[in-house]
């Protein structure tokens, strides 16, 4: 199947190669205990599953599902929102860098999606309230949330099959009008000096630096903070197309799949002032 020639434009405006979908990114578990694994390079107790040795037993997912997660810095006193979770990995990662003990509300709108985290919630017991609501409806007041929306997916090279089919600049511009609005909600109940992250698996800039850029314009109090999390990456654009993003967008940061040989995500943190 053809990669959509939309997509191949942007892959080229961003210095990309189409052959990012040619190899198939790693995979992951994490494990207090050593289990004879090669180490993920950013996280301790996160390790490199072989192929094909995946396991039932064990939650597998992309590694670079962490770089989202160690950015919102859990600790075990947060209340912490994972605002579109399901089917799970990251509120398991939350749940596990937090030994099970941070206050974890895991939510998605989508109601066959959330019968797949309440199994995933109750196989690898992950402590979590788990709730069925539009992310633009929750109420409440969390000091950290995660809100990794739904995108247009060109970072997923392991379902190239399904990216290639449903792709277009159509469901770009759908994506991006919901996710300013799940951003917005999202800052407006984060608490005052609290950490929202914000990430995609897209490598689309009206879905990554736009919002963001858009979330800095709607609230005077948003502050973009570095990512100190120790992954291969580049940074934040600053322009697209006509229009010029503010520099601080640059805190923001892109992982493509050469990077650490796992899908391409973006990942931008930002803190709500005192």
């Amino acid at each position: 199947m053809k990669i959509p020639q939309k997509l191949l434009d942007t892959l080229k405006k961003i210095g990309l190669d189409e052959k990012i979908y040619e190899e198939r990114s790693r995979k992951c578990v994490l494990s207090k205990e050593y289990p004879g694994m090669e180490v993920v390079p950013w996280c301790e107790n996160a390790y490199f599953v072989p192929e094909g040795l995946e396991k039932e037993n064990n939650f597998v997912f992309d590694p670079v599902s962490l770089v989202p997660c160690l950015a919102l810095q859990p600790e075990k006193n947060d209340r912490i929102l994972d605002m579109c979770a399901a089917p799970g990995a990251k509120t398991h990662i939350l749940s596990f860098l937090t030994e099970n003990e941070a206050d974890i509300t895991a939510n998605d709108v989508d109601a066959r999606r959330i019968m797949r985290l309440r199994y995933n919630a109750k196989k690898f017991g992950i402590k979590c309230r788990i709730i069925n609501e539009s992310g633009r409806k929750i109420q409440g007041s969390y000091n950290k949330i995660l809100v990794d929306v739904p995108c247009s997916g060109s970072g997923m090279v392991n379902k190239k099959e399904k990216l290639f089919r449903h792709w277009n600049s159509r469901r770009v511009k759908i994506f991006a009008k919901k996710q300013k609005k799940l951003a917005e909600h999202a800052f407006e109940i984060l608490e005052r000096n609290g950490i929202l992250v914000y990430s995609t698996c897209t490598f689309q800039p009206e879905e990554n630096e736009a919002v963001v850029d858009h979330l800095l314009d709607k609230f005077s109090d948003s502050r973009i903070e570095e990512i100190n999390v120790n992954v291969n990456h580049a940074r934040g654009i600053t322009e697209w197309d006509d229009r010029r993003f503010k520099e601080e967008i640059q805190k923001c940061i892109r992982i493509y799949p050469q990077h650490n040989k796992t899908g391409g995500f973006f990942v931008a943190k930002i803190r709500k002032r005192i």
